[in-house]
C-alpha cells in the first residue's frame, strides 16, 4: 500500500466514515451511528480479512441487526476481499457497487472560470440536494434529511467548506470540502440534471480543491463510481486512481 493510500484510508475511518461507535469484530469492526440510522454509510460492517459471503451477512446481520435496523451493508477497501464477494453477493441479489479513490497528483488540462463558484452555508445546499436524493429510487424525505445531516457531524471532525454555482436565484451544482490531517477531500459532487455541461462541475471542484491546498491539505483525494462517467472528468482534473472501496447493500 502507498502511503498517499494509506492517508486516505485513515482520513475515511476517523473523519468520512467514523460514525459515532465501533463495534469489535472477528472480520474487522462495525460501525454504528444511531443519530443517523438510515444513512449506509455510518452503519455498515467493515470486513478486513478474506470471508465468504454467508459469513459476512451473518456478522452484519449481527451487528447492524443488533441495532435494530432494517439494512445490511457490508464495505471493504481490499480489492482481493471485495472480488470475492462480488460475484458472491450478486448471486445473492444484494446492490455492489465499487469506487475507486483518486489523489490529485498532475496540475488539471481542464479549467473553469472559478469566478462563479461562491461559498455557501450546507444549509444552502439542502434544497437542490433533497431534489436530487428523493429522485433516487431508494430516496425519500426522511433519508435525505439524514444524508444532508450527516454534514454536521463530519464538521465535528475536519474543517469543512461547501461550495456552490447560483442560478436565477437557486444553487445548480455543488460540492463538499473536507480537511483535517493535512488531507482535503472533494465529496457529493453534483449537478442538477437540466444545468448540466456547462463546467459547473469543474468550477466547484477546482474551487475546492484550490481552497483545500489553502487550508494546509499536501493530499486531495475523492472517491468516484468506478464504473461512471465523471471518473474520466476527475483524470483531466489530474486526479489519479490509487484504491478502491466496495460496498454491498441488502436490496
Amino acid at each position: 500500500m502507498t502511503d498517499e493510500l494509506a492517508r486516505v484510508h485513515r482520513f475515511e475511518h476517523e473523519v468520512e466514515m467514523a460514525g459515532t461507535k465501533k463495534v469489535p469484530s472477528p472480520l474487522g469492526f462495525g460501525v454504528i451511528t444511531p443519530e443517523l440510522p438510515l444513512r449506509h454509510d455510518s452503519n455498515f460492517l467493515f470486513v478486513e480479512r478474506p470471508v465468504d459471503a454467508r459469513e459476512a451477512i451473518g456478522e452484519a446481520d449481527r451487528i447492524l441487526g443488533g441495532e435494530g435496523y432494517d439494512h445490511r451493508v457490508i464495505t471493504t477497501f481490499d480489492d482481493a476481499i471485495g472480488e470475492i464477494l462480488r460475484p458472491q453477493l450478486n448471486a445473492l441479489g444484494w446492490r455492489t457497487m465499487r469506487h475507486v479513490f483518486m489523489v490529485q497528483r498532475r496540475e488539471p488540462d481542464k479549467d473553469a472560470d472559478l469566478s462563479i463558484v461562491k461559498e455557501v452555508d450546507h444549509s444552502a445546499l439542502r434544497p437542490g440536494r433533497t431534489r436530487e436524493i428523493v429522485a433516487q429510487p431508494w430516496g425519500t424525505p426522511v433519508v435525505a434529511e439524514q444524508i444532508l445531516d450527516s454534514k454536521v457531524l463530519i464538521g465535528r471532525l475536519a474543517e469543512t467548506r461547501f461550495f456552490g454555482v447560483e442560478v436565477d436565484g437557486e444553487i445548480v451544482a455543488w460540492t463538499d470540502l473536507y480537511v483535517a490531517q493535512g488531507v482535503a477531500q472533494i465529496e457529493d459532487v453534483a449537478t442538477l440534471r437540466e444545468h448540466r455541461g456547462r463546467g459547473y462541475a469543474t468550477a466547484v471542484v477546482l474551487r475546492a480543491i484550490e481552497v483545500g491546498r489553502a487550508l494546509g491539505a499536501d493530499l486531495v483525494f475523492l472517491v468516484a463510481d468506478d464504473e461512471d462517467w465523471p471518473k474520466a472528468l476527475y483524470r483531466r482534473l489530474g486526479f489519479d486512481p490509487v484504491g478502491r472501496l466496495y460496498k454491498f447493500a441488502k436490496p
